[in-house]
């Protein structure tokens, strides 16, 4: 009976220290899956992939045909013609190869596509959050998703605060 007095003194005390701070939340992947934007830009995108994979899949079906031409006309090619075949062949994969990195990589074009794609719209996602937050007075709004914070009163920014006392701390300014 001690321990759950404990508990719930320990609750009780909680919930007066946390009375005044209204949390929310949000669950982002809800947002991404229903939010009519953002399935436009996810068509666009498939779009632009399934483009960019034609190509690729052009450029792979050029490469197998050099290579069967080379296969089936090898044994009959001078020395000279064969290695300039294959040189030939060596361009042709490496020419794949960079297409595939620079349309598909992480840098790639479909990636940057993406981004540019979905930045006014999580520029509108945002404002929405912002918005509900100051309206709703919330005090923080949390991605349920990541846990990353979405929104907070300024009031709750420490940063200025934190940075003073490295100040004392370290002896060092911060600017």
């Amino acid at each position: 009976i001690m321990e759950l007095t404990k508990y719930f003194i320990l609750s009780v005390f909680l919930s007066f220290a946390f009375a005044e701070i209204k949390i929310g939340y949000v669950d982002s992947n809800e947002i991404m899956s229903n939010f009519e934007e953002v399935r436009q830009v996810q068509v666009d995108l498939e779009k632009e992939q399934r483009r960019l994979e034609s190509e690729l899949n052009h450029l792979v079906a050029q490469l197998d045909s050099l290579q069967q031409d080379y296969e089936r006309q090898r044994l009959l090619m001078s020395e000279s013609r064969r290695q300039a075949k294959e040189n030939e062949i060596i361009n042709m994969k490496k020419s794949a190869e960079e297409f595939q990195l620079k349309k598909f990589g992480p840098e790639g074009e479909i990636y940057k596509k993406q981004s540019e794609l979905l930045k006014p719209v999580l520029t509108k996602i945002d404002a929405a959050i912002q918005k509900v937050g100051s309206d709703q007075q919330y005090d923080f709004i949390l991605d349920a998703m990541s846990g990353a914070l979405l929104y907070a009163l300024d009031s709750h920014n420490l940063t200025e605060d934190v940075m003073a006392e490295l100040s004392k701390a370290t002896g060092s300014t911060t600017e």
